[in-house]
Parts: structure tokens; C-alpha cells; sequence
């Protein structure tokens, strides 16, 4: 959020702070105005770069060039990922692992597995040593969490490993997570950097080489309870639980159902976006289905929709939803009591009173309809 003081005219400045949510230019650009050049600097014309065969073969050499290919730095940035994830981080994910694993090592059984080799003759057994490497000796019990259609929630929700664990969390994805790459037949580098495909029409398997086995692996690490957070406002009105998706393909499948290390109980968390549309709640539709498929498998089933400590996090995202405001000014109320000893928001209260009321009369109006149904 910015924070923005306000100034009075006189040059002092107000002790109101106004907060409001970030713009998506924001993000991406600067709020000053770009700097005009003096008319009398004289300007000396740089001399254009030659463009050699090297230079072709690898964009990123000087002057670096942005492609669709392979990340520059790429053997690097994971092998500095690697390194921090287990000494800066080692207290979050690896408590319970007393050694180090060789980062080098990590690196060139990826790199063995990629390199001078074509994207669409990649399948699921690519990376098996990768990850086996990797995730040797980890087990993942009572904190796993997986998602679809709710990635930036989910991870918000576990925050980075510390409340839960997602793939992402784990060294062999952390490794490479946000990263591009591919392979290049009878190539000097191996690697190609200027354009990796997404799709291969003759092996769909190339695809899910990577993800797909890091999916299943992961569901493979977890045990005891487990959490799933499903996305119930899907826009074009598309399921929650959807047989397609990574979760279903390769996760599901693939949680223990017997053994030391065996998941027990299947948490489903199902949210809503603020002003969104309720496409389906627990019980409904897809999710029906997905507590059927659940139990067949020998687990446990529970579902929540929209826990209060992931409302927070939803209207954190969009803090001027209709169902936002209402909680705003609870939360503003109930400060400035613990501040100052009562609230200072009493201007606002009949009207948020009177918003409540017609918004749960809409709510409850709803409900009573779609019971009749």
C-alpha cells in the first residue's frame, strides 16, 4: 500500500495518514516524471554494438537481450538458491534434516537432464534424480498445502514455509521457481535462449515433466493432515475442483494411504472473492465430488468456506469491496478502542449499520432461494 502524509497549505504536515491500495501501474513504473536532459549538455553518440555469431548463439552476453528463452545465469541463480535456501532458511524447512545437500550436485543432475536435449522429448522420468537428490529425507506432516486457482492467497496464507508448506516451498521447486529453460539439440550451450515452447502437440508428457513430477513427489512427502485451498468465484463460472487440474492429475492421486507416513485427513478450504460471484460452496457441485473422490481413497474430509484468517488476506488484496468496507469499519472501531479508549468512527455507524442490514438481508434473501431450489 502507499502511504501518503497529508500536507496542509500552510507547510505543516497533517497527522492524518491516508492509506490506499496500490495501483497496478505502480508495480511496474515510477510515480516521478521523467527527467528532461539540459538543452546544453552535449551529447556524444555511443558506438553501435556488433552483433557477432557468439552473440547470436546466447543473448546473454553484452548488451544483454531479453528473449522467451533459457534465464540467463540460470546454473547460478539456482545454485545461489540452493545455498540460501539452506543456510539462510534452513530453520523454516530443514529442522528435522541434519545434513547439507551438495548444491553443485543438485545442479548438474538438473542440468543433465535438460541440456543438449529437446523440450518435447522430455517426460516424467527427466528429472527423477533431480528430485530425488533434492527431496531425500523430507517428509512433510500436518503442514502441506495445496491449491488451484488461489496461488497468490495460498502462499500469502502458509507465508514462505512458516505456517504451511506448498511446492514452492520445498528445495527442489524453490530452486527454479520463475525460471525458463530448455534444451537444444547440436547446440555449443546446450540450452536454448531465445525461445523454449509450452505446448508439444505429439508428447503432451513434455508439458508436465518438470511440474507434473514435482507434484506428484510433493503429494508423495506429505502426511497427517493436509490442506487444500480451492478457488470457489472461478471466473466463466468454471469448477472448483476441476479433473484437469495439477491437483487432481498429479496430487490427489498420489497422497499416501498406508504407512508411517500416511495422509489422514483432506482439509478443503474453499474461498470467495470479494464482490465475486459464488460459483460453488462445500457441498455443491464439484466440490460433492471431490469429497466423494476423497473418501473413497480411505481419508478423512472436512470443508470450510472463506476461514475469517483468509478473508483478512482477501480483503488485504481489495480493501474497498462492498463485504470489505463492512469489515474495515468493524476493525477501524475496534482499534480506536484499543487506543484510545473508545471509538472515534461513531459518525460512521449508523451507516454501517444500515449497510449490514441490507447486506445480510440480500445474503439470507439468496440463501433462501437457492434452499428452494
Amino acid at each position: 500500500m502507499n502511504v501518503n502524509s497529508m500536507t496542509s497549505f500552510n507547510g505543516t504536515s497533517s497527522k492524518n495518514i491516508h492509506l490506499e491500495a496500490s495501483h497496478s501501474s505502480n508495480k511496474t513504473h515510477s510515480n516521478r516524471s521523467r527527467l528532461k536532459p539540459l538543452t546544453n549538455v552535449n551529447r556524444t553518440k555511443t558506438k553501435p554494438h556488433r552483433v557477432t555469431n557468439q552473440d547470436l548463439l546466447n543473448p546473454c552476453r553484452s548488451p544483454y537481450v531479453k528473449t522467451n528463452g533459457t534465464t540467463c545465469g540460470l546454473k547460478e541463480i539456482m545454485i545461489g538458491r540452493c545455498q540460501e535456501y539452506q543456510y539462510v532458511k534452513r530453520g523454516l524447512f530443514l529442522t528435522n534434516q541434519p545434513y547439507i545437500k551438495n548444491c553443485t550436485q543438485l545442479y548438474e543432475a538438473f542440468e543433465s537432464a535438460v541440456r543438449y536435449k529437446s523440450y518435447c522429448n522430455m517426460n516424467m522420468s527427466t528429472y527423477e534424480r533431480y528430485f530425488d537428490l533434492a527431496l531425500d529425507g523430507v517428509h512433510v506432516i500436518n503442514r502441506a498445502m495445496f491449491w488451484s486457482g488461489t496461488y497468490t492467497i495460498a502462499h500469502a496464507y502458509g507465508a514462505n514455509g512458516r505456517n504451511y508448506v506448498t511446492l514452492e516451498d520445498t528445495l527442489a521447486a524453490a530452486m527454479v521457481d520463475g525460471l525458463i529453460w530448455c534444451g537444444k539439440e547440436n547446440d555449443t550451450e546446450g540450452f536454448d535462449f531465445f525461445s523454449c515452447p509450452y505446448i508439444c502437440k505429439d508428447n503432451k508428457w513434455a508439458d508436465f515433466a518438470f511440474w507434473g513430477l514435482a507434484s506428484k513427489t510433493f503429494a508423495q512427502l506429505a502426511s497427517g493432515e493436509i490442506y487444500v485451498i480451492l478457488n470457489g468465484s472461478q471466473a466463466n463460472h468454471r469448477s472448483a475442483f476441476r479433473n484437469n487440474s495439477y491437483f487432481a492429475s498429479f496430487e490427489l492421486p498420489n497422497l499416501r494411504q498406508n504407512g508411517t507416513y500416511r495422509v489422514t485427513k483432506v482439509n478443503v478450504l474453499v474461498l470467495h472473492s470479494p464482490d465475486g460471484t459464488v460459483v460453488e460452496r462445500c457441498g455443491e457441485k464439484s466440490l460433492f465430488d471431490l469429497e466423494e473422490l476423497v473418501r473413497s481413497q480411505g481419508f478423512d474430509y472436512a470443508c470450510e468456506d472463506d476461514p475469517e484468517e483468509l478473508i483478512l488476506i482477501m480483503c488485504s488484496n481489495k480493501w474497498e469491496a462492498r463485504e470489505c468496507q463492512i469489515a474495515r469499519q468493524a476493525l477501524r472501531q475496534t482499534w480506536d478502542i484499543k487506543l484510545y479508549g473508545k471509538s472515534n468512527s461513531n459518525r460512521n455507524s449508523l451507516s454501517l449499520i444500515v449497510f449490514s442490514c441490507l447486506f445480510f438481508i440480500q445474503y439470507y434473501s439468496l440463501k433462501i432461494i437457492s434452499g428452494s431450489m
